[in-house]
């Protein structure tokens, strides 16, 4: 899995550059945004354009990330779901849970207005 950071004044996006996001992978990203938010960077994009495939593991990984985020006064924030992943976080209801948006555009929009 290649991740690449995108550091911008209110957040920072990060680029999900893997065709599965399953198990053992999630690991990778997980411990990245960890360390991004131990760091100082409260707000996390994740860029999931490139995802095709995600499996209950990496829907897991997805809320600790997001209860990481919170109890560190920040959020998560995901992008660019193709139909299948959307249609599986609405199946979930993680759809209500996490902030999803269809564009990098409305997804740092989202996260200047609700910190500004």
């Amino acid at each position: 899995m290649d991740l690449a950071n995108r550091f911008l004044p209110d957040c920072v996006v990060v680029d999900v550059v893997d065709d599965k996001f399953g198990y053992p992978k999630t690991m990778v990203l997980k411990n990245h945004v960890a360390k991004l938010l131990m760091d100082g960077h409260r707000h996390v994009v994740l860029n999931f354009s490139q995802v095709q495939t995600l499996d209950s593991f990496g829907i897991a990984v997805l809320i600790s990330l997001l209860k990481l985020c919170r109890e560190l006064q920040g959020n998560l924030t995901l992008f660019g779901l193709n139909k299948q992943i959307s249609s599986l976080m609405e199946l979930t209801h993680m759809d209500r849970v996490l902030d999803i948006w269809e564009s990098e555009a409305q997804a740092i929009s989202q996260v200047r207005a609700a910190h500004s």
